[in-house]
Protein backbone atom coordinates (compact mmCIF):
# COMPACT_ATOMS: atom_id res chain seq x y z
CA UNK A 1 0.00 0.00 0.00
CA UNK A 2 1.35 3.37 -0.88
CA UNK A 3 1.36 6.29 1.40
CA UNK A 4 1.50 8.80 -1.39
CA UNK A 5 -2.30 10.53 -1.82
CA UNK A 6 -3.67 10.72 -5.62
CA UNK A 7 -3.14 13.75 -7.88
CA UNK A 8 -6.31 15.90 -7.03
CA UNK A 9 -8.34 16.20 -9.98
CA UNK A 10 -7.81 19.73 -12.53
CA UNK A 11 -4.33 21.12 -12.97
CA UNK A 12 -3.89 23.83 -10.13
CA UNK A 13 -2.49 26.89 -11.70
CA UNK A 14 -3.54 29.90 -9.15
CA UNK A 15 -0.13 30.61 -8.30
CA UNK A 16 1.67 30.14 -11.26
CA UNK A 17 -1.04 32.45 -12.85
CA UNK A 18 -0.29 34.54 -10.01
CA UNK A 19 3.74 34.68 -10.85
CA UNK A 20 3.17 35.51 -14.88
CA UNK A 21 1.02 38.17 -14.45
CA UNK A 22 2.80 39.76 -11.86
CA UNK A 23 6.43 39.18 -13.78
CA UNK A 24 4.24 41.19 -17.03
CA UNK A 25 3.05 43.58 -14.81
CA UNK A 26 6.32 44.42 -13.53
CA UNK A 27 8.10 44.43 -16.29
CA UNK A 28 5.54 46.44 -17.93
CA UNK A 29 5.68 49.25 -15.30
CA UNK A 30 9.68 49.67 -15.31
CA UNK A 31 9.24 49.81 -19.12
CA UNK A 32 6.85 52.47 -19.07
CA UNK A 33 8.31 54.43 -16.51
CA UNK A 34 11.40 54.63 -18.55
CA UNK A 35 9.57 55.71 -21.41
CA UNK A 36 7.96 58.65 -19.59
CA UNK A 37 11.20 59.49 -18.00
CA UNK A 38 12.81 59.91 -21.58
CA UNK A 39 9.38 61.59 -22.82
CA UNK A 40 10.18 64.18 -20.23
CA UNK A 41 13.93 64.47 -20.85
CA UNK A 42 15.35 63.23 -17.79
CA UNK A 43 19.17 62.16 -18.51
CA UNK A 44 19.11 58.97 -20.43
CA UNK A 45 22.17 57.62 -18.11
CA UNK A 46 23.84 54.12 -19.18
CA UNK A 47 26.16 51.53 -17.47
CA UNK A 48 25.91 47.71 -17.28
CA UNK A 49 23.00 45.75 -16.24
CA UNK A 50 25.05 43.75 -14.37
CA UNK A 51 26.60 46.81 -12.04
CA UNK A 52 23.39 47.10 -9.48
CA UNK A 53 24.83 49.65 -7.73
CA UNK A 54 24.82 51.85 -10.92
CA UNK A 55 21.01 50.25 -11.32
CA UNK A 56 19.88 51.07 -8.24
CA UNK A 57 21.25 54.90 -8.39
CA UNK A 58 19.87 55.42 -11.64
CA UNK A 59 16.31 54.16 -10.41
CA UNK A 60 16.96 56.96 -7.94
CA UNK A 61 18.21 59.53 -10.70
CA UNK A 62 14.96 58.48 -12.44
CA UNK A 63 17.07 57.18 -15.42
CA UNK A 64 15.13 55.43 -18.36
CA UNK A 65 18.38 53.14 -18.70
CA UNK A 66 18.40 52.23 -14.93
CA UNK A 67 14.33 51.67 -15.62
CA UNK A 68 14.53 49.77 -18.33
CA UNK A 69 17.08 47.27 -17.24
CA UNK A 70 14.84 46.73 -14.16
CA UNK A 71 12.09 45.93 -16.49
CA UNK A 72 14.74 43.76 -18.69
CA UNK A 73 15.12 41.88 -15.32
CA UNK A 74 11.87 41.23 -14.62
CA UNK A 75 11.22 39.89 -18.61
CA UNK A 76 14.14 37.55 -17.34
CA UNK A 77 12.99 36.18 -13.81
CA UNK A 78 9.15 35.85 -15.02
CA UNK A 79 9.47 32.43 -16.25
CA UNK A 80 11.93 31.29 -13.30
CA UNK A 81 9.16 32.28 -10.79
CA UNK A 82 6.32 31.00 -12.88
CA UNK A 83 8.31 27.53 -13.10
CA UNK A 84 9.24 27.35 -9.56
CA UNK A 85 5.28 28.62 -8.42
CA UNK A 86 4.29 25.82 -11.24
CA UNK A 87 6.67 23.21 -9.39
CA UNK A 88 5.47 23.74 -5.54
CA UNK A 89 1.23 23.92 -6.56
CA UNK A 90 2.06 20.59 -8.41
CA UNK A 91 3.95 19.42 -5.74
CA UNK A 92 1.33 20.34 -2.91
CA UNK A 93 -1.29 18.35 -5.08
CA UNK A 94 0.74 15.28 -4.75
CA UNK A 95 1.64 15.61 -9.17
CA UNK A 96 5.03 14.60 -8.35
CA UNK A 97 5.77 13.92 -11.83
CA UNK A 98 4.67 17.39 -12.88
CA UNK A 99 5.92 19.22 -10.41
CA UNK A 100 9.61 17.59 -11.17
CA UNK A 101 8.77 18.45 -14.24
CA UNK A 102 8.74 22.02 -13.98
CA UNK A 103 11.69 21.56 -11.88
CA UNK A 104 13.86 20.01 -14.75
CA UNK A 105 13.04 22.51 -16.84
CA UNK A 106 13.97 25.48 -14.58
CA UNK A 107 17.42 23.70 -14.31
CA UNK A 108 17.73 23.35 -18.09
CA UNK A 109 17.25 27.08 -17.72
CA UNK A 110 19.75 27.99 -15.26
CA UNK A 111 22.20 25.72 -17.02
CA UNK A 112 21.71 27.77 -20.42
CA UNK A 113 22.42 31.17 -18.43
CA UNK A 114 25.17 29.91 -16.49
CA UNK A 115 26.57 28.71 -19.97
CA UNK A 116 26.13 32.13 -21.44
CA UNK A 117 27.27 34.09 -18.88
CA UNK A 118 30.82 31.66 -19.07
CA UNK A 119 30.91 32.12 -22.76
Amino acid sequence: MSTQQAPREGAPRRATSAALTAGVAAAGVCFAVAMIAELIGAEPGSGEMTDIGAVLDGLVAFTPWAWATVGAYAVLATPVFGLLATAAEYWSVNDRRTALLAAAVLAVLTTSAIVAILR
